[in-house]
């Protein structure tokens, strides 16, 4: 029998879709509700896309039968965050070990929180940095969201030029100027020395060999960790929803969420404010209840002299 692209088509129902969904969840090693929740996202999408452009291939009677997959709850784990001074202490590490790479690129991705893998494949350059056009500025590009972030670096207060970022400054300071993007790795070849991009997991094993090697670092110390620890700084400095969002390129306020940390400093925060509120509304009633208590005070006490 030849299978035709519509006879295929006609043969995923809900449950033929369900059964795929419970196969690639089983897995050869054990349960993958990562992967199965993928494929499923995919295949719903792909349905759409495709019912679209060749509308006459589907059976009109059969909805999408991606939709609606019953697909197993699982607890998605919190990425960690680490925290300033954590970043520091690998930075001075780092440069004192001689990679000053590894150093700007956590510093990097702490400060101005943009994506490791956007920051070890050139895309942050040295013409973005302190430009021409924009002096006192950095700017971020992030792929993913399509976003251009410029970040101040200093501001004029009282006349007075206070920087915004010198700590991180002075690491970039250290950094070897080899070309275009600002990370770059030497190699030696026959022709002499070259200049070339990280790659991704060469470099989380220079991450992993400076943290075990640098005092005090937790074992989660990564790249996307010193990102997700900015995240969280942005989120304890209290800035509005908006705020943040214009400091991390993120396009919707459900992806800014994600990032916030439940750190107990955010709780303090937060409790702070509900008792200054609580404060304060005590102490309008207190005030209220006063007033009209002299209110009937001085009623009463002109009753009693009307009488006598």
């Amino acid at each position: 029998m030849t299978i035709t692209p519509s006879s295929a088509i006609a043969t995923i129902s809900p449950i033929s879709a369900d059964k795929i969904y419970a196969i690639i969840l089983a897995g050869p090693d054990g349960q993958r509700p990562r992967q199965a929740e993928k494929a499923v996202a995919l295949c719903r999408r792909a349905w759409r896309v495709i019912h679209r452009l060749h509308p006459a291939e589907f059976n009109r009677d059969v909805p999408n039968p991606w939709d609606g997959v019953t697909m197993l709850r699982r607890v998605k784990g919190k990425k960690p965050a680490v925290t300033r001074d954590q970043v520091y202490a690998f930075a001075r590490g780092a440069i004192e070990h001689g990679r000053p790479e590894a150093a700007a690129a956590a510093v990097i991705c702490y400060e101005w929180l943009q994506r490791p893998e956007n920051v070890l494949a050139g895309v942050l350059r040295w013409p973005d940095y302190r430009s021409d056009e924009w002096p006192n500025a950095i700017k971020i590009l992030h792929h993913k969201t399509g976003a251009t972030v410029w970040h101040p670096l200093e501001d004029l207060v009282e006349g007075l030029s206070v920087k915004f970022y010198p700590e991180a400054e002075a690491v970039l300071a250290k950094l070897p100027r080899r070309g275009l993007p600002m990370i770059l790795r030497e190699i030696k070849t026959r022709n002499g020395v070259a200049f070339k991009p990280y790659s991704y997991s060469g470099f989380e094993k220079i991450v992993q060999q400076l943290r075990k090697t640098i005092d005090g670092l937790p074992g989660y110390f990564t790249l996307d960790a010193c990102r997700h620890g900015g995240m969280t700084e942005l989120e304890e400095a209290e800035l509005t929803e908006g705020q943040g969002r214009a400091l991390s390129g993120h396009k919707t306020a459900q992806a800014y969420r994600g990032y916030a940390k439940e750190t107990l400093e955010r709780a303090l925060s937060a409790t702070r404010k509900r008792h200054a509120h609580r404060l304060a509304n005590e102490t309008a009633t207190n005030v209220r209840n006063e007033g009209q208590n002299d209110v009937r005070n001085e009623v009463a006490e002109q009753k009693a002299t009307e009488t006598k």
